[in-house]
Formats: C-alpha cells, structure tokens, sequence
C-alpha cells in the first residue's frame, strides 16, 4: 500500500424530542464551527450526515450556514451524505416507505445545499441486503456500513460491491476502532493508522491491482466537539499536509469512489453494528457477536415486546395508507406522520445500551394515531366501524383488532387482555407498559401488563397482591384463551380460558365477553367453579396504563375519582398502593391528555390502585435505573363458589375525550 484514503464524517443527529433551544446549543457549539473550520483550511476535508429534521431547522433558522455549506461542496471539499429523512430502520419498511424516506432526505439536500448526494449512513447500519436495489433506484452510489458487518474474507480496506436483483452498490466500510483520541497526538495517530493498515494489507490478493486503500471514520457530535475544543483535528490536517502528503490523503468518500476502479463482489448478511448487537439476543443483558452470529433487527423485535409491539402498529398504519383510495392530501399528510413514526429511536437502543424509552415510542404512537385519524377522514364514504381476527403480531394466534370511533383496540388470546390501546384524539398506546425483571427490579412479574388482565387469587395471595408484590400462578393471566364465538357484526369477542386454582387444586372456568361499541367496552365475566371442591377467592381484573407524563421518571399522571358508599371521592394512589371497599364507579383520568377511563361494575367491588416503577441498565450508572412507571388500576370481587356453580360480572368501560370547542361565527361590518 503506497497511500490511504481516510475519510472521516461527523454525524449530526437530532432527537425528534428535541427542543428549540437544543438545536440551537448544538449549532453554536458544533455545526457553527464545522463550516468555518473548513472555509478558512481550503485543503482540509470532512463529510458530514445530517439527520432531515435537524438540516431542516439549520437551514431555516441559520441559513447562512447551507449557504456556506452549498460553497464547500461546489469545491469538493466536503460531501454531505444522504440517507432517510427520519433515520428509519429501513428493513422495518414497506418499499414505498424506504424509498420516500431518501427521496425526502435527498431533496431537502437539494433544496438546502444544491446538490444531490451520492452516498448514504444508515441508521445503526441496520442492514439487509434487500436494500440494495431500493437504494441504488434512489440514486445512490454508495453505502457506508459498520465494519462488524463486513464478513472476515472480504475486510481488504477497499470498496465492495454487493448486488440485488441486478442492480449493484459500492459499500466503504466504516471502522469504529480507528475513532481519533485527543490522548494520542495526530502524528501518531496517523503513523499508527498508516502502519496497522499497511501491515493488514500487506500482499493480500488485491496488492496487484491497486496501491490504495481506503477506511472510513465515524465521529458522532460528542466526539466532534472535544476534537474541535482541543483543536486536535485542526493539527491532524496540518500534519498531514507536512509530514504524510505522499501517503495519506484526508478525502471524501465520493472522490475515492471515482478515482478507485476496484471492487470485491460480496455479499453482506443482514446485521446491526456490533455494538448494538450485542443487546439484541438476550433483554438487557450483553452478549458477545461476531460475523458469523450477527443478530439481525428482527432478532432485537423479538427480545424487546415493547418494540415489537411498536412495530406491529407501525406496519397496520402502514398498510391501511396503502389501500387508502380516498382524499389525496390527507393521505399524502397521513404518510408523512407514518415516517416521524418510522424514526429508529422508538425501536432499537443506542450504541451506549440506553433503549428506546418510553417517550420515544409514545411519540410514534402519537403520530401514528394521527396518521390514522387522517385515513379514516380520507376514506371514501366515511369510517365505518369494525372489529377483524388475524395474526396482527406475528405471534401465530388470531388477535382481535377493533377499529371504533373513539379508539384502535387490539384483544389478545394470551390472557384475553388488550395489549394495545390507542385513542383516536392523537394519543399514544394507553397498554404500552413493561413487567418488572427480578434483575432490575428485585420482583418479577409472571404475566405481560395490559389492560384487563385476570387473575384468581387466594385471600393470603390477595394481600400480597395489594402490595404491589407478584403472586398467584398465574391462573388466567398466563392463560391462552380459546374462541368460543366471534361476530364481527355485532362487533363481539367470546373467548374461554381455564386453569387451576392452586390453593386447593380446583379446576376453574373463566368466559370472557368483549362487546365493542364507538367509545368503550362491555366486558362480561363468567366465572365457574369446574371441580368438587367449595372455592373461596378473590377475583380480579386488572388495568396498567402507561405512563403520558414525562417530565420526570417518577412522574404519574393519573387522577383516581371514584363513588364510595354513594360519596364521591378522590383516591391518591400517585406514591404508594392504596384500596378501598365499595365503590359502584370509578374514573382515570390521564390530566396530560385530559382524557378519562370510567369504569361502571354492575356490582360492587373493590379497588386497588398503585404506581409500577421499572428499573433497566444505563450507560450513566453502574447500578439499575428508573426508567419509568405505570398506573395500575384494579376492580376487585370476594367469590365463594360451591361446586359446579358459577357466577357473572359486568363491566361497562368507557373512554372520554375531550370535545372540540365550538367557534362562534364572527360577524363583519
């Protein structure tokens, strides 16, 4: 190897949570300087990937900056990468979807800068190899991809070339081990990166064909900033020119591309950068990775429900904008919230092992409940309500999927739960909740958190269970129901589940009715004692609602308003568990949203309510922290069953929005 090519690119990310005020201590801190570091160093060169919504903001609040930027690209001295506009997890989407996304991103680039890219990053270098014909059709040349990747036979430090259905892509590979470290000096940095290429390299079987080789070097916005402030990658450009102008050449990757003829035919399994990888097989725990056992995305989905869950609701929406026939513009405004939806945050951890938060994915909910009051506004002849059976996760049983005025419900045959629940007035899924990890939390819950969850416990079992602590085995929490009827017309759900009451080994049957109407739920509960035996119980239906509220990770937003021996009352349950006896009525109401959850039992229960805190591993402690919480919310009946009889309960559950304020026509003189 006579030179390397080293080509280094600043990633520019933003949080779609981020605020004003961030974006604009970013620019000053870091972009700011970027631009002006490389107008005044002529012969200096760095790429840089913008994330769509933060180039957006930087053009329209600093637009001087994209017109310096236009000038540095016009001079090759910097190339801006393209990629989706939203940082998606391209395997996750419909074709339509992934090329939307670059086609977005590539002509805000155009619009800003004035030149289309060539080349693109994707997020996580979540890869599979069925993107490379979408990709190229987009107009890219290349793809930059995490080195982790790339398979051991092919890592020559020159460009590849894979292929899909015909159509071809170059891809560079990008090496996290030569990340820069302002401990080490750039001379040596740079001699150390020469020789250990040089050595790597040294006759391998493309020695013949080329005297270049090439590596690519991410630095994320952290990493920019303390190069800048120590003026490190100033020196390295200076030494470079004095010291290794005949064998290294700073550059950018489309220069390369177009000087180099060489490529190696490969082909690239589908992959996540290691260092997310290693999160994806086991929940929250590390694992090691190689080529050869590289998890994929779908690996990651399947570990994390809440992701998965998130998934699931994001290709429903998906597709019902994809048989949407109707209104044009709605439909168009209706995709475009589908892709802030799309963003990869809401599905996948960051390299650091911090995972997609409870903020995050509520934001895609929240958008793709939007996008789905637009289609239903957009669909010719008006919505009509329905409830449809299909395999809607993935998970091999019929879910039960009701589409209502007021609310998308999805019913589960694990547990006759509803596993999500997403209100129609631009809200996020109500059922997003986690269960506890022993790990994490010191307890562990058997059973996943939604919302009418069963159980039967013994009296003892009962007074650990108003604790907050996990008891009971699981009867009807864990069970997998079967369908007894289903009548989509009449928009009803009958399902059966049985078990064993433990305590004294009693066989017990549980029919549980869902009748859906436009802005709630009947719920009728049929309990019968199916042995010999006397049965003696507390029956319980439970309800976890995710937290709306993120101010902080403690914060609970839920109003507990109930009607007590015929007194209304408030019940605060924010800190601690609380119960009370005798309630004919209660209300949730999520005050950050202003939207309530009445429930009306035919008979008299009681009532148990707390708070869930989740803890999860962190990069910024050693030890488990918060990560968030839920609000549970539980009705309560004693039952004393002789054997073979059964008994009924009722639940009339209703959802509440806020109404549309009335405007007044204003009269004109």
């Amino acid at each position: 190897m006579k030179v390397l090519n080293v080509c280094f690119y600043v990633t520019g990310s933003s949080s779609l949570l981020s605020q004003n005020e961030e974006f604009e201590n970013k620019y000053q801190e870091i972009y700011k300087w970027f631009v002006s570091f490389l107008a005044e160093k002529p012969k200096s060169h760095l790429s840089f990937a913008f994330s769509g919504p933060l180039l957006s903001w930087i053009d329209r609040e600093h637009p001087e900056f994209t017109q310096v930027l236009s000038k540095l690209t016009s001079r090759k001295q910097t190339e801006i990468l393209g990629g989706g506009y939203y940082n998606p997890v391209f395997p996750l989407l419909f074709p339509q979807d992934r090329t939307g996304q670059i086609d977005l991103m590539t002509s805000e680039l155009r619009r800003c800068i004035g030149k289309r890219p060539r080349g693109m990053a994707v997020f996580n270098s979540i890869w599979d190899n069925n993107l490379v014909s979408c990709i190229q059709s987009c107009g890219m040349e290349y793809v930059l991809l995490d080195s982790s990747l790339i398979p051991k036979e092919k890592q020559f430090y020159l460009p590849l070339m894979v292929n899909e259905q015909g159509r071809s892509l170059s891809v560079i590979s990008v090496n996290r081990e030569f990340i820069p470290n302002i401990l080490i000096a750039p001379r040596e940095y740079l001699r150390n990166l020469f020789d250990t290429i040089n050595y790597l390299t040294k006759d391998d079987a493309y020695s013949s064909f080329t005297d270049e080789r090439v590596v690519a070097i991410k630095i994320d916005e952290n990493q920019f900033k303390k190069l800048c402030e120590t003026k490190w990658l100033e020196k390295l450009f200076a030494v470079v020119e004095e010291y290794f102008s005949d064998t290294i050449k700073v550059t950018i990757p489309i220069e390369y591309l177009h000087r180099e003829q060489t490529r190696i035919p490969s082909y690239i399994p589908a992959g996540i950068q290691s260092d997310v990888a290693k999160w994806a097989k086991k929940a929250y725990e590390e694992i090691s990775v190689s080529n050869s056992s590289q998890p994929t995305i779908f690996d990651f989905l399947l570990t994390y429900r809440q992701n998965r869950a998130l998934y699931n609701r994001m290709l429903y929406i998906s597709l019902l904008i994809n048989q949407c026939k109707g209104d044009k513009a709605r439909k168009k405004i209706a995709r475009e919230k589908l892709w802030i939806a799309q963003n990869g945050e809401g599905y996948v951890c960051d390299p650091d092992g911090v995972f997609a938060n409870n903020a995050m994915r509520q934001h895609a909910y929240r958008n793709l409940t939007e996008a789905e009051k637009l289609v239903r506004e957009a669909v010719k002849g008006g919505f009509k309500e329905s409830v449809a059976n299909y395999d809607y996760n993935g998970d091999g049983f019929g879910e039960y999927i009701c589409a209502m005025k007021q609310y998308n419900a999805c019913v589960s045959l694990k547990g006759a739960q509803i596993t999500e629940l997403d209100i129609i007035h631009n809200t996020g899924n109500y059922a997003d909740s986690p269960r506890r990890i022993k790990q994490f939390d010191k307890v562990e819950d058997k059973y996943h958190r939604g919302l009418f969850v069963d159980h039967l416990f013994s009296v003892d079992e009962f007074a650990e269970y108003k604790k907050g602590m996990p008891t009971g085995n699981g009867i009807f929490s864990q069970t997998v129901f079967k369908e007894l009827d289903f009548d989509a017309h009449r928009h009803e759900i009958k399902l059966s589940g049985s078990g064993m009451f433990s305590p004294i080994q009693a066989g017990v049957v549980l029919i549980k009715k869902y009748i859906a109407n436009s802005s709630g739920f009947a719920i009728q509960y049929i309990l019968k004692n199916d042995s010999p035996f006397d049965l003696k119980a507390v029956f319980v239906t439970e309800s976890n609602y995710a937290q709306t509220d993120f101010s902080s990770v403690k914060a609970n937003s839920y109003k507990v308003e109930v009607i007590m021996n015929e007194e209304k009352s408030e019940i605060d349950a924010k800190e601690s568990p609380r119960s009370c006896k005798k309630i004919s009525y209660m209300q949730i109401t999520d005050t950050s949203n202003d939207i309530s959850f009445v429930y009306e039992p035919n008979e008299i229960c009681d009532l148990v309510c707390m708070p869930i805190i989740f803890r999860r591993p962190s990069s910024a402690s050693d030890s488990p922290t918060i990560s968030g919480n839920a609000f549970v919310a539980s009705l309560c009946w004693n039952v004393e069953l002789e054997a073979g009889k059964e008994i009924e309960k009722t639940i009339n559950y209703s959802i509440i929005v806020p109404k549309k304020k009335s405007k007044k026509n204003k009269l004109t003189t």
